[in-house]
């Protein structure tokens, strides 16, 4: 079979927003999640991959290279960190403009994504990025950014697993028959989810106001009293983590996965929604009670909370935090909590 043909950036740049960058711009950070990624139309960047004090760095110029398309195509975390050391433009590929591309450019748009899928495959395999790790630690858990139907429906099952089935609550908006629950912000949220060895163990969604209506949790968490809000605001929902998890780090690297999203976006404060006996965790995280309890409809009394992403977030979003907060957010005593909630002694 022979191999796909190289990227035609002239076709391409109808369809693409040209991003220009300067030296020492950084143009993928590794650990972060990203929802585009680029094509080098010209200029100089350095990749690394942090593999091993002293190894080389590659240095990528020809036009055409693909930068950030695992993370692109996978939804993981960004493998390298990636920064121009020459002055250059890049094409930006995104959700949206494959989709203008598939309608308009049908051929182009299969001959794109047979490159990347070819160009991906070959880093995967190279840097082994997606091994699984057989550990207790928290490098263990892999969190994602769904990328694919496929993704979105292992949140919406472990949506269901927890609420309907564990926890015996009654969702409006579960599916029985699918084993899912699914709602209209799905539709423009950025769902995470933990991943454990194959398995998700954990979820959590978020939607920027500025993005799409949020409907009555605007008024539910009292956003509209902030100066922030829609520009710079968002909420966080359906987090979710399985049982046998919640002791362990995958509540805390969801949250951390999503503070840097949301710091990266511009995103000022983060609202959620919690039940009475999880107040102390949430506020030894950061959060603020942000508005007078109410019911919801799969949780029961809730309160509304506000985390400072421009406080809190470089705290939150730290790798060395993740250990000190997981006695105070995870370990303490989350189960039995949970277990109390259904009646257990």
């Amino acid at each position: 079979m022979s191999a796909p043909a190289a990227v035609n950036l002239d076709r391409l740049g109808p369809f693409c927003r040209l991003m220009p960058f300067n030296a020492g711009d950084v143009l993928r950070r590794k650990g972060q999640h990203y929802r585009d990624m680029y094509l080098i139309s010209s200029g100089c960047v350095e990749v690394d991959r942090e593999a091993s004090a002293g190894a080389a760095k590659p240095i990528v110029s020809r036009p055409g290279s693909p930068i950030g398309e695992i993370a692109f195509l996978r939804g993981c975390a960004a493998t390298a960190t990636v920064t121009a050391t020459a002055a250059g433009t890049a094409l930006v590929i995104d959700d949206a403009m494959l989709a203008q591309l598939e309608e308009s450019e049908p051929d182009l748009a299969a001959g794109l994504l047979r490159r990347l899928a070819e160009i991906a495959e070959e880093r995967t395999s190279e840097n082994l990025i997606f091994t699984p790790k057989a550990s207790a630690r928290p490098q263990a858990i892999d969190v994602y950014l769904c990328r694919n139907k496929e993704m979105l429906e292992s949140a919406m099952r472990l949506r269901y697993e927890v609420y309907c089935q564990e926890l015996g609550r009654r969702s409006p908006h579960a599916d029985h028959e699918r084993r899912i629950i699914t709602d209209d912000l799905d539709a423009s949220a950025h769902v995470f989810v933990a991943v454990e060895a194959g398995e998700t163990i954990g979820t959590l969604r978020a939607n920027a106001s500025c993005e799409s209506s949020l409907g009555m949790f605007e008024e539910l968490y009292g956003m509209k009293r902030s100066a922030y809000h829609p520009a710079a605001t968002a909420i966080c929902t359906k987090f979710i983590i399985r049982k046998a998890s919640r002791t362990g780090f995958a509540a805390l690297k969801l949250m951390s996965a999503v503070a840097h999203y949301g710091l990266r976006h511009g995103i000022k404060e983060c609202y959620v929604d919690a039940i009475p006996m999880l107040l102390p965790y949430y506020k030894s995280v950061g959060f603020a009670v942000s508005g007078p309890q109410f019911l919801h409809r799969e949780n029961g009394i809730s309160y509304p909370m506000m985390i400072d992403l421009a406080r809190h977030g470089e705290r939150l979003t730290s790798e060395r935090s993740l250990s000190g907060y997981v006695n105070l957010f995870v370990k303490a005593q989350a189960i039995r909590l949970i277990d109390r909630l259904r009646g257990v002694r």
